[in-house]
């Protein structure tokens, strides 16, 4: 079947990428951030004075109106990998003077000693936080910010000298969605800002076990900052073991929550992690290796789990994207169906082209046939008139004579009667 080829390919693509979706850390991932529009799955939201505005697409943390808002956004569990990207897709509308900020928190216990606090009225605190602002009157500044716990920001004389990294970026009133993807690898830490680097550094490495937030606040006229997306991929499906926090003394919660991959499926270890690696089974009592199959048993059916989850949020977003490629297609088969029906309009104005073009041709040819006729109708009027003309003469002769002899007569004829006697009475 194609589909399942697809799907198939998609997950072997996904394998190859060495990127797993950490479904328990993000919404949003499927364009649908709540079912019931008040909560979200795995999150817990914070606001003062109100709560932020759950809907099925986004998260409103403040509104458009009134000022002065204060919304959070925090996971309910910990990020256990020392390698992860997060994807983060946020908007910002509001007036031409309004003013605001959100901010991105990767730190301990960041729900309680965080809170819906910014980074200029948070105290102190372990961990990242990624502030997006308009930092010194400017249209818009992505800054990150450290610390270790010893400095209390609220009172601090200075916290924008604090920032060890920054880019500019405007991000009000854009119309769409902007991307921030921050990003931790063995080597580098990395902040993207719609595709583009914003900045990095290969001497940051954050800790694991600290919780992810999301916090903005609003002035008195307020930017409305929107939440559509926060998605958080890690490089393996298995939690990376703390090196500093954990027991070696408590197998039990060792091998159960911080086993390496290779352990959790049957793989080989060092003697230093099992110590009973190299003992014979009689020499290990029957509950002793009840236990550890047991325990290990667990950690299969969590980690079997776990590839579930994940196959099937990827079977999800295979779906997704095989929708909106259906979609794409059928508008694209729309778009040539138009111009299938541009090119027949072509056609026929072509054709009426045609049409005018032999109909003044014809117009023309008639024109001057009739202009023709016509000289050749006045041609041989004006040569019957010429031959005709000396007959026409004589009469004007006889005419003109005529009118001599009478007038020659009236005048003898008067000449006559002057010259006559006159008789008197």
């Amino acid at each position: 079947m194609v589909f399942s080829r697809s799907l198939a390919s998609a997950a072997l693509l996904s394998a190859a990428q060495a990127l797993y979706l950490n479904s328990d850390l993000s919404f949003g991932q499927t364009n649908k951030v709540s079912t019931d529009l008040r909560t979200i799955p795995n999150f817990e939201l914070q606001g003062k004075p109100d709560l932020p505005q759950v809907l099925s697409n986004k998260v409103i943390l403040t509104p458009p109106a009134p000022g002065n808002q204060r919304g959070s956004i925090w996971a309910d569990k910990s990020l256990d990998f020392l390698s992860w990207t997060i994807d983060f897709d946020f908007r910002t509308t509001g007036p031409e003077r309004g003013s605001g900020n959100i901010q991105l928190w990767y730190a301990q216990n960041g729900k309680q000693d965080i809170g819906t606090s910014s980074v200029y009225t948070v105290g102190k605190f372990d961990g990242l936080a990624l502030v997006i602002d308009q930092y010194a009157g400017s249209a818009g500044f992505i800054r990150g910010f450290l610390n270790d716990g010893s400095t209390d920001y609220k009172s601090h004389h200075s916290v924008d000298s604090l920032a060890f990294g920054h880019c500019e970026y405007p991000y009000r009133n854009l119309g769409r969605p902007s991307r921030i993807a921050v990003r931790q690898s063995q080597d580098n830490f990395r902040v993207d800002v719609d595709g583009h680097l914003c900045f990095e550094s290969s001497k940051i490495r954050l800790p694991t076990g600290y919780q992810l937030g999301v916090t903005a606040a609003s002035a008195e006229n307020a930017d409305s900052f929107e939440v559509f997306k926060f998605v958080v991929t890690t490089d393996n499906m298995t939690p990376d073991t703390p090196s500093l926090n954990s027991n070696s003394n408590s197998n039990t919660n060792t091998k159960k929550d911080n086993i390496p991959a290779n352990n959790a499926w049957g793989g080989s270890s060092s003697s230093s992690t099992d110590p009973s690696a190299d003992e014979p089974a009689s020499a290990v009592p029957v509950d002793a290796q009840f236990a550890d199959l047991h325990n290990r048993l667990q950690s299969m059916m969590k980690h079997i789990s776990a590839l579930n989850r994940d196959v099937t949020a990827s079977q999800s977003n295979s779906l997704t994207r095989y929708s909106s490629l259906e979609d794409k297609i059928s508008h694209l088969e729309r778009q040539m169906n138009k111009l299938d029906s541009l090119s027949s309009i072509d056609k026929k104005l072509n054709e009426i082209q045609a049409d005018v073009r032999q109909t003044k041709a014809d117009l023309h040819n008639a024109l001057d046939r009739q202009v023709a006729g016509l000289k050749s109708v006045v041609r041989d009027t004006h040569r019957t008139m010429l031959g005709r003309l000396p007959g026409i003469m004589g009469y004007v002769m006889v005419v003109v004579a005529g009118q001599a002899l009478t007038i020659v007569g009236y005048l003898v004829y008067k000449k006559r009667k002057n010259g006559g006697f006159k008789k008197y009475i």
